[in-house]
């Protein structure tokens, strides 16, 4: 796959994550009187005409002179950001489109062309970037990236390999590929590329996910250390708490363990899992009758995923 495609489809990702933020915010948009409204139709069609009748031109002629009078007019900012964009000027036209989400954040033809134009100005930039330095080491991430995405785990550490030669302390490389490896289950190769990161500078996705992989290679203590040191970064984190609890109670602290599970399930109260090993942490500590609400609670949550899943299926 080339690079132009490699890098487009990573943007298509990319931009439409943005666009859905985007979408869901919320923004009242201004009403208009029916005079104004026929005459604000009027311009947007004959800017319309313009442009299907393959005239770029005379569409972003008309659409400025429009906008003068109804600058707040989203419709018209699209229509005059889609002349722009038949002429190749995708700065002018990102510009627009910007203006006419700040106007209407629900605006889907707005969102339908800021992910064309951000694709298209994205691939420009990392074709630069290529054109400049095709061995550096950010080409090589997004690259990896890219192939990671589109399922080949492979190719992909094949160049986050080269990223990271190019550039040893890439510190988001890093962690990306140390990402990969835990979820090929290389908890080996994942653990080094996790020290490599906190060594370059220490953050919570470094230490929970050296967590993750000390506990998956039964270093429960290690794994309590390093759980600890991602709750200084991120006190919030319930899969860092239950991370933390898991570890006590295989090393035998099940008070430090109901402390820790408690505080998962409080932060993120729909985890089924929290409940199963809070229950086993009750029971440790002699408490049966605590134990049974959790395995209860762990029951009715299950239940009820399984009935959402039958909602969501298709009849036949």
């Amino acid at each position: 796959m080339s690079f132009a495609k490699v890098v487009r489809f990573a943007c298509a990702v990319a931009f439409a994550a943005i666009a859905v933020s985007a979408y869901a915010s919320e923004q009242a948009t201004r009403a208009t009187t029916g005079t104004a409204r026929l005459d604000r139709e009027r311009s947007s069609s004959d800017v319309f005409k313009a442009l299907y009748s393959g005239d770029p031109d005379r569409a972003l002629q008309l659409a400025q002179e429009y906008l003068k009078r109804y600058p707040r007019d989203g419709g018209l900012l699209v229509l005059a950001a889609r002349a722009h964009l038949a002429r190749n000027e995708y700065t002018a036209a990102y510009d627009l489109l910007e203006k006419a989400l700040a106007i209407d954040p629900r605006n889907d033809d707005a969102l339908y062309f800021l992910g064309i134009v951000s694709a298209e100005l994205a691939t420009q930039a990392f074709g630069r970037v290529y054109a400049l330095a095709p061995d550096s080491a950010r080409v090589h991430q997004l690259l990896a990236r890219s192939l990671n995405l589109q399922g080949d785990p492979v190719e992909a550490a094949a160049e986050y390999e080269l990223a990271l030669r190019a550039d040893p302390k890439l510190l988001d490389a890093l962690l990306e590929f140390a990402r990969l490896r835990r979820e090929e289950s290389n908890c080996a190769d994942a653990q080094s590329l996790y020290e490599r990161a906190q060594r370059v500078t220490p953050t919570y996705d470094a230490a929970y996910g050296l967590g993750v992989c000390l506990a998956i290679q039964d270093d429960q203590a290690g794994a309590v250390e390093s759980f600890r040191e991602a709750l200084t970064y991120d006190p919030r984190s319930a899969a860092a708490h239950f991370g933390l609890g898991s570890a006590l109670l295989r090393i035998g602290d099940a008070a430090g363990a109901v402390a820790a599970l408690e505080r998962a399930a409080q932060l993120a109260p729909a985890v089924r899992e929290t409940y199963y090993v809070l229950g086993r942490a009750y029971q440790k500590l002699g408490e049966p009758a605590k134990a049974q609400q959790a395995f209860e609670r762990a029951n009715a949550l299950a239940r009820a995923q399984r009935s959402s899943d039958e909602t969501l299926k298709i009849p036949r």
